[in-house]
């Protein structure tokens, strides 16, 4: 709950491109302080500070979301508060969700850590990201790819990341799925959202997990940005069995929140904006896995209409 209602609401008034960068010192206190709570939740010790971010990366940063098609702008005048950057976020960016004194939903707020994004490239950046829940090993390595050579650029890493938080942003009171601010309280049936059931299951006691079928060895070990739970040598084994599921990358099989997340990521990026996203697996630098186009693939198929109508304006 924030204590400066009126100021978070006068940031909607603004353009989308004058809300980006550093903001008041009062919502920066606020942001900080629910960052703080999620970094000790994951035992991460960084303490989180604001950041001001360089001209170059704020024009980054605009042409990013520039870039977008118009149906996922059009989309966040009425929800988004800004995109703000800061040190030591434990990821690269989180999204918070702002609500006023009642519990009504003011819009949400995304914040970017600026040390991931200063120097990485798209594909450099997207394989850093995804290296992340394995070990270093010797032999087996992971490279992924999201952009060709002509995009792979800072603005073509921030455009995908950005894609991911704006999906977070866009299931903000939608009924998607559980508003993740709630849980583990307030929880329906999962027939009651529109994109769970589409691959979880809301179990007894609140708990969402993937539906049979879905879950695969080492989903539950998969950890992003915290201490790696996997083997290298895991990377193929882990791949394959995720190339039977339903979720587009291996982050999306976390939760459901980065499965709707990635998902849409994914779908604008790969479909609207006809852009590559694909993982290779190298032993001893010899290709063993390919990741399949995931939204040519039957495995997608009510994901993708799923999106097709959330996305129909374009």
């Amino acid at each position: 709950m924030t204590q400066h209602p009126r100021t978070w609401r006068a940031r909607l008034d603004a353009p989308v491109p004058d809300r980006i960068g550093a903001a008041p010192p009062e919502l920066i206190d606020e942001l900080v302080a629910y960052v703080a709570m999620v970094n000790a939740l994951t035992g991460n010790p960084a303490v989180t500070v604001a950041a001001a971010a360089p001209r170059d990366l704020l024009d980054d940063v605009r042409a990013a979301i520039g870039g977008m098609p118009d149906a996922v702008t059009g989309m966040l005048p009425g929800v988004l508060l800004g995109v703000y950057f800061a040190h030591a976020l434990g990821s690269s960016a989180i999204t918070d969700i702002v609500t006023d004194e009642q519990g009504d939903t003011i819009g949400t707020v995304v914040a970017l850590d600026i040390d991931a994004l200063l120097t990485r490239r798209a594909n450099a950046w997207a394989t850093w990201k995804e290296s992340s829940p394995f070990l270093p090993s010797p032999s087996t390595t992971l490279e992924v790819r999201i952009a060709d050579a002509p995009d792979d650029t800072r603005v073509g890493a921030i455009q995908f990341l950005l894609l991911h938080e704006f999906g977070h942003v866009l299931t903000a009171g939608t009924g998607f799925l559980p508003d993740w601010w709630r849980m583990p309280d307030g929880v329906r049936a999962a027939g009651d959202y529109s994109f769970l059931p589409l691959a979880w299951d809301i179990h007894a006691d609140n708990r969402i997990l993937p539906r049979h079928g879905e879950d695969f060895a080492g989903r539950d070990r998969v950890r992003y940005y915290g201490e790696a739970q996997l083997d290298g040598d895991e990377l193929l084994p882990v791949y394959a069995s995720l190339q039977q599921s339903s979720f587009p990358t291996l982050y999306a099989s976390t939760n459901a929140y980065d499965d709707f997340a990635e998902s849409f990521a994914t779908y604008v990026h790969c479909v609207l904006l006809r852009r590559p996203w694909q993982a290779r697996v190298l032993r001893d630098g010899a290709v063993q896995h390919v990741t399949d186009d995931f939204w040519s693939s039957p495995r997608s198929a009510p994901k993708r209409a799923f999106m097709e109508r959330l996305l129909a304006p374009a």
